[in-house]
């Protein structure tokens, strides 16, 4: 027996020319692809033994199209069996031509990625921004709303512009008389209970009123006018009254007994009125209308 590098390279080389791979070839011939590696190198001594080397060649070159008993008489030392000179294999030219190719769409597209890569950026960005001024605009939405239950903290500067306020007219029969100040003060005084309300305007958003010599229970009329306003009571820091008056509706609430704090909070001062005990409460100024405002209450009671 000899020639087993001989036989190996031209089954290599055949399997080559096929384009064939070793797991290809495994699959074909079901021989174990340590077993087609040995034959390849002509070391035939990895193998179970002569019988499977045989059976081994001629499954090869049967799968690669080579006479595969001239092989194994060529195995068995046969000098008749001159074993001819396989044609080398030819590199296909679009080989490299693939290789420059794949090279080439590899690089456009990592290029193209880069490039992408600011336009992704400042879309992010973008998209930030957007959803920053949509939240900013929501807030100020918010915060412009008529109807706010939140209790309104107010601001004010030393250079704040000072304007001077009239009386609003009521459709009550009393009134109020207002002085051209930054807070005006107005009274007004009862035959029957002596009660005094001594309201100042704070600000567009605020008015204090000193109720004095108040007869409990304090009863708080609001009647709709012109359209829509949100009213909110609160007492010791929480609200305890709350409803959407609408135009010519009318609601009342009594305050706890005792009740010497309270704040009214109007989503638009402008269309209700108010009467505290049925005198009328005359928060208005004409120089705001439809706003917001918290009416600040202090009440002293009548001695018993």
């Amino acid at each position: 027996m000899g020639n087993e590098t001989i036989i190996g390279a031209q089954l290599r080389e055949a399997r080559l020319n096929k384009k064939i791979s070793l797991d290809e070839l495994q699959q074909k011939t079901k021989i174990q692809k340590r077993y087609l590696e040995a034959l390849e190198l002509g070391d035939f001594d990895r193998l179970p033994g002569d019988y499977y080397v045989r059976t081994f060649i001629r499954q090869y070159a049967q799968a690669v199209g080579l006479d595969g008993n001239r092989l194994v008489a060529a195995f068995d030392g046969d000098e008749d069996q001159i074993l001819p000179e396989l044609p080398k294999r030819e590199v296909p030219e679009e080989i490299a031509t693939t290789r420059t190719a794949v090279h080439e769409e590899t690089f456009s597209r990592k290029r193209k990625q880069r490039d992408l890569v600011p336009i992704i950026i400042l879309g992010s960005i973008a998209f930030v921004i957007i959803i920053i001024v949509a939240y900013t605009t929501l807030q100020d939405y918010r915060s412009t709303s008529m109807i706010d239950p939140s209790k309104i903290v107010v601001e004010s500067s030393s250079s704040e512009v000072k304007h001077s306020s009239k009386a609003s007219e009521t459709k009550s029969s009393s009134s109020s008389t207002a002085s051209t100040s930054s807070s005006t003060s107005t009274s007004s005084t009862t035959v029957e209970n002596q009660m005094e309300m001594n309201i100042t305007q704070v600000s567009a958003l605020e008015t204090q009123v000193a109720v004095n010599q108040a007869k409990a229970p304090i009863d708080l009329q609001f009647t709709g006018v012109n359209g829509p306003c949100w009213i909110g009571v609160m007492v010791g820091g929480s609200y305890v009254y709350q409803y959407t008056m609408q135009a010519g509706q009318s609601q009342s609430y009594t305050l706890p007994d005792g009740t010497t704090q309270a704040t009214i909070v109007l989503g638009a001062s402008d269309n209700v009125n108010i009467q505290l005990n049925k005198k009328e409460l005359a928060f208005k100024n004409a120089a705001y209308t439809a706003t917001k405002k918290n009416i600040q209450l202090t009440i002293s009671y009548q001695s018993t």
